[in-house]
């Protein structure tokens, strides 16, 4: 079975002045994630939008994202249809667009307990022959598992042993350690503990793209293992991480000028907000502005070191 390491971010939905999935900003953003080396590519996260697309238009962009990455790297789809049965079909239809391993998260009915949950997920896997990984995030999702659901999880269904895992490192390392490492972790929130999570024996993490080129260079710099290299990576991280924080704070937040910091790095100059969505403010313009600056100084030393 695949298992995912690296940085494997979550396409933005870019629309154009019709309002329709803009496929050339699209291409160009899934150019720059590979360029900018993205060990793979994940869409229908929450910076998607999938939360203002009908289940035609989700199809349709992983369809498109798909002929888009042509095969390059890696190709992952979170799964968010409401009932099991929708959860299946919808990853059968991603294996066609060329998804290479799905990722289920629960669905936002609320007072479904652990073993609804376990029961919906591993009816899903079961059904499916392709790696599988869930999501837990307990911080914007409103359900999720604890470290023990997450550990009966995997042990009635063996074949879910990937998890983005979004809570608290602490938790993050309990569940491992719980489930005798059965399950690979890969982080979110941005990467706001990625350095804590590596630890911790996470494995890498799927975040927006907004802090791509960093943050493959502080894995890469994680994985070589000496104290020096491990010391750079964490220089990297506590010089990013205040721009992490800033576009932490809420998704709309996010999806306002975490869409255009990473636009400004990627060269998308033109596109359109779908609505309901957050106005930009001058101050807050001005703060994306600063933050890009302070991230491309992250890597001058990185970069002045490898010459």
């Amino acid at each position: 079975m695949m298992i995912p390491a690296g940085i494997h971010p979550v396409l933005y939905s870019f629309f154009d002045g019709q309002d329709r999935i803009d496929r050339a900003a699209m291409a160009r953003q899934v150019d720059h994630c590979i360029g900018a080396g993205a060990h793979g590519i994940t869409v229908l996260g929450l910076v998607t939008e999938v939360h203002k697309m009908d289940v035609t238009e989700r199809l349709a962009l992983v369809e498109m994202v798909g002929e888009l990455i042509g095969g390059r790297v890696p190709y992952a789809v979170t799964v968010c249809e409401p009932s099991a049965r929708a959860q299946t079909d919808f990853a059968r239809a991603a294996r066609r667009c060329g998804a290479d391993w799905v990722i289920l998260q629960p669905p936002a009915i609320k007072g479904a307990s652990e073993t609804d949950l376990i029961r919906l997920f591993g009816s899903v896997a079961d059904a499916l022959d392709m790696p599988v990984a869930v999501q837990n995030n307990p911080v914007n999702l409103e359900v999720s598992l604890s470290v023990t659901g997450l550990v009966a999880l995997n042990r009635q269904h063996p074949n879910i042993a990937i998890l983005k895992g979004e809570g608290w490192s602490i938790d993050i390392a309990r569940t491992i350690d719980a489930s005798g490492g059965a399950y690979s972790v890969m982080g979110g929130h941005g990467g706001i503990e990625f350095p804590a999570l590596l630890r911790s024996g996470g494995r890498g993490l799927i975040p927006a793209p907004d802090f791509l080129a960093a943050q493959v260079r502080i894995f890469d710099l994680w994985q070589e293992g000496s104290e020096a290299s491990r010391a750079e990576a964490w220089a990297i991280h506590r010089r990013i991480l205040p721009a992490i924080v800033f576009m932490s704070r809420s998704l709309p937040g996010m999806l306002c000028y975490g869409k255009r910091l990473f636009a400004a790095q990627a060269g998308i100059v033109a596109w359109h907000d779908r609505g309901p969505a957050l106005e930009p403010t001058e101050f807050g313009l001005a703060e994306v502005a600063r933050h890009r600056a302070e991230i491309a100084s992250a890597l001058q030393p990185a970069r002045a070191s490898a010459q």
